[in-house]
Formats: C-alpha cells, structure tokens, sequence
C-alpha cells in the first residue's frame, strides 16, 4: 500500500529538503509517494498567491500530513477532509519518512475545551 504524505520544507524541496518549522509559511510543499520499502515518486509544489494549500492536499489525494507546526485551523481543514497530521522530532523529509515506517510520529490532535 502506498502513501502520499504533504511535508511543508525550505527550498529546494526534494527527500533531503529541511522541513519548515511552520506549515503556513513553508516555502515549498514536498510530496513523497511510498510504500514500507521503497520510495515511488517525490513531487514539489509551491504556492502562488491564489493557491490554498488545502486545494493541493484534495487534488493530490494526499493520506497524511507531516509537520512540525500548524494552526489550530489548519488541523481542523484537514480534519474535514479525512488527513491526519502528524509530528514527531523531525528534521528533512527522508527522516520523516523513516520515522512515519517505524511509526515515530505523532498525531496531532484538536482538544475542545468545555465552558462551565
């Protein structure tokens, strides 16, 4: 089974791309299609001014999201649409990866708060 995770990184983007510490403002958005084994294909993308990162995550059919930081809002986008986003100590894209095979990473989750 193949898996296609979003990962917001510094240019140039690619498997070695340092991960951006915050997804809103990343540079370039890497894409890693892979399996247990072997990656299949890596695909750059970068956000023009009328692009939204969430029209990506649904055109590209991605299955997760890997990153170090987002906003409250942008968990919940990505919620409704069924991609979980993940974190962990992570670095570049390849140890992402690595880390998401051996299931070292974290789910992030939104936690409602109840008023008394």
């Amino acid at each position: 089974m193949t898996i296609r995770a979003l990962i917001p990184t510094y240019k140039p983007g690619g498997l070695d791309a340092r991960i951006h510490p915050h997804w809103k403002d990343a540079e370039i958005f890497t894409e890693v299609e892979f399996d247990e084994n072997r990656v299949h294909s890596v695909k750059l993308h970068e956000l023009t001014s009328d692009t939204l990162i969430i029209d990506i995550v649904k055109k590209e059919k991605i299955d997760v999201v890997i990153a170090l930081s987002l906003s409250t809002r942008a968990v919940e986008l990505l919620d409704k649409v069924g991609v979980p986003v993940l974190t962990g100590k992570i670095q570049t894209v390849k140890e992402a990866i690595k880390k998401f095979r051996n299931k070292k990473l974290y789910t992030v989750k939104i936690t409602k708060i109840k008023q008394a």
